[in-house]
């Protein structure tokens, strides 16, 4: 057997085995016309989940390209599928279009959590994808008296097909998301000696999903399996871990439904990973006042001085900074809206390399 042969044996196993929670495919595209023929830039599949409907965005058609949505049919998809080559062209039809796809390449099978916001998918997915050639960008307006003015072509694929192809220039060609809509993670609340999970499911049965966690903190390690009700599990670890490991696993097949990593030395955390200060702890910092690692703000104010105050702690010792508390422990409260957002961007914009902070509230 080949290896497209083996390729879309797979993938087409992987959409069967899927039916009962699959419904439409969303089907987002960039094509091109060249010497009178749509080729394709970059095309994302995505099975819905049968429960869920989506509303077309109005399609773009400028003079010498065209981002579409349309709906297709699971068959339709694995027609798709069986249709494509492992190198070279094969015309397929999306939409209103006959296009025109050169593939010289496969890619299979990698796994990406529900936090990612890679491809914008929501919940863990596997990633196939027909590779093309890599593009190269030419700064030029994309821009019709009708339609919206882009920047350039890669500036409205990304607004439009929910791909970056600067950041991730490999994604062109046909990139096909296969979604598990059975649980996934929203929230991880890691506290002083135990785990919070905060889960979603999608046509599972909460009874039917198991939290599988692994935490470490220096030589100590543990193992613990998680049950959930109302959505929420809760594991006592005896300890503030460094390292998380969890998994959502389905009772029924052992399927991993979803994934999330925490490691106390990345700069950024994964979404919906909360570090919980208990409040004791806090009006305790706040009753003995300002130390060397101690800093009250009533409020983010001048942003020069806001990241100066980062990278103080972060040569020293590392520190807390307490927003919404005077320079007298008098708690004021913090009225500024989208402060996460803010303080992200400051340490972004200021500080090199970057300063690792983690953000509570209380």
């Amino acid at each position: 057997m080949s290896n497209v042969e083996k390729f879309v044996q797979e993938l087409i196993q992987k959409i069967e085995a899927r039916r009962d929670s699959y419904g439409s495919v969303l089907v987002k595209s960039a094509i091109v016309k060249n010497d009178g023929i749509w080729e394709n830039y970059v095309t994302k599949i995505l099975p819905l989940h049968k429960s869920d409907s989506h509303i077309l965005k109005e399609k773009l058609g400028y003079h010498k390209s065209v981002l579409f949505e349309v709906i297709i049919s699971l068959d339709e998809l694995v027609e798709i599928v069986k249709k494509l080559p492992e190198k070279g062209t094969a015309v397929i039809t999306l939409g209103d279009y006959e296009v025109e796809v050169r593939v010289n390449g496969l890619q299979k099978g990698d796994k990406y959590d529900s936090g990612r916001e890679y491809l914008d998918v929501g919940w863990f997915f596997e990633k196939y994808q027909y590779r093309s050639s890599q593009k190269s960008f030419h700064r030029e307006p994309v821009v019709s008296k009708d339609l919206p003015l882009f920047p350039d072509f890669s500036t409205a694929i990304k607004e439009f097909v929910g791909i970056d192809l600067r950041r991730y220039s490999d994604l062109s060609g046909i990139v096909i998301c296969l979604p598990y809509y059975g649980a996934k993670i929203q929230e991880v609340n890691i506290g002083s000696t135990e785990i919070r999970l905060k889960i979603e499911t999608k046509g599972t049965a909460i009874e039917n999903v198991l939290g599988k966690l692994y935490c470490e903190r220096g030589e100590e390690r543990t193992h613990v399996n998680i049950e959930f009700a109302d959505g929420i599990g809760i594991a006592s670890v005896g300890f503030k871990p460094d390292t998380l490991y969890v998994a959502l696993l389905s009772k029924i097949n052992d399927e991993i439904l979803d994934i999330r990593e925490y490691h106390s030395s990345w700069e950024r955390m994964s979404k919906g990973v909360v570090i919980d200060i208990p409040e004791y702890e806090i009006r305790e910092l706040i009753r003995r006042g300002e130390t060397e690692t101690v800093e009250f703000k009533e409020k983010i104010g001048k942003t020069q001085e806001f990241a100066e105050t980062f990278v103080a702690f972060a040569n020293t010792k590392g520190g807390v900074i307490l927003l919404g508390v005077d320079d007298h422990s008098k708690v004021v409260g913090l009225s500024e809206k989208g402060y996460e957002d803010t303080i992200t961007n400051i340490l972004r914009s200021h500080c090199i390399p970057q300063v690792k902070c983690e953000i509570s509230e209380m």
